[in-house]
């Protein structure tokens, strides 16, 4: 064989090597991603005990009055709807990780009291809100979860108007206190305090999801006077408060939780807690 065909052949395996090393990267580069996409879009919220996948019978908790329900996956959509609490935003079970609020508020407590943080990014990490919180001395283990939960609903109202002001407006204009956020937040934060997972808390208490398009982000308000020729005014529908709003016959009403659901709230009054600080930071500056 010539000089000639031996550099040849070995530029050919060179190419074949490179080739092969490429494709393997490639092929591991679209693996990753996928998992990565997957498991961030069905990953368990905070607070899950369970993984969200399969389905199984259950002995619902006798306040649910349900006794043994067939528990189902939620449909995997960003948007889901119930007949009777409206519409969820799978999206937002877990926003400010309310179970790790709860822990971090019992752990103060044991501890003496202190300051605890929450945040939430927003657009890939890019920016985010962080609140603290202190929470005092007198707390007890035992108030672990009411302090949690006026924390958390103090923060999750402070969260959404932050979203409201600009430039964050300017990108997300629907966005803050949409009919869905609080309430979904709500469920999360009440999945967080159970052993039940998230679809179980559906299937003993809630009922029934579907998945939806986007929630209506406008209603109609009232008409201007008849003897002037207008059109009716369209206004920003939003819900600042925890429990569902529904449109019934008689318009958009608030559903109440079923009773189990109802969590008793410590209020910042109580002097176990205090908002101490709030800030916005941008990527690289958490």
């Amino acid at each position: 064989m010539s000089q000639k065909q031996n550099r040849l052949l070995r530029w050919g395996k060179f190419l074949l090597a490179a080739s092969l090393t490429f494709s393997l990267l490639v092929s591991l580069l679209l693996v990753t991603r996928g998992l990565s996409a997957r498991d961030a879009h069905h990953a368990p919220a905070a607070g899950s005990r369970v993984a969200r996948s399969g389905t199984y019978f259950i002995d619902c908790p006798p306040d649910s009055n349900q006794g043994r329900r067939l528990v189902t996956p939620l449909p995997d959509s960003r948007y889901l709807y119930s007949e009777t609490y409206g519409w969820f935003d799978s999206s937002h079970f877990a926003t400010g990780h309310p179970a790790e609020l709860i822990a971090d508020v019992r752990l103060v407590a044991q501890n003496g009291g202190g300051i605890i943080s929450i945040a939430q990014p927003l657009r890939d990490g890019l920016t985010g809100y962080t609140a603290h919180y202190l929470v005092s001395g007198d707390a007890r283990s035992v108030d672990a979860v009411g302090v949690a939960l006026g924390i958390y609903l103090d923060w999750s109202i402070r969260f959404e108007a932050w979203q409201g002001q600009a430039p964050r407006s300017l990108v997300g204009p629907f966005t803050p206190f949409s009919i869905e956020d609080l309430p979904t937040q709500y469920v999360g934060f009440v999945e967080a305090t159970t052993e039940l997972s998230l679809e179980a808390l559906f299937a003993c208490y809630m009922g029934e999801v579907v998945a939806a398009e986007s929630p209506p982000h406008l209603r109609q308000a009232d008409t201007l006077p008849d003897e002037i020729i207008t059109l009716p005014r369209v206004i920003r529908l939003v819900n600042k408060g925890f429990e569902p709003l529904v449109l019934t016959e008689e318009g958009w009403q608030t559903v109440p939780w079923p009773v189990p659901l109802r969590l008793a709230p410590i209020p910042s009054s109580s002097h176990l807690w205090l908002f101490e600080s709030e800030e916005t930071w941008y990527l690289g500056e958490e």
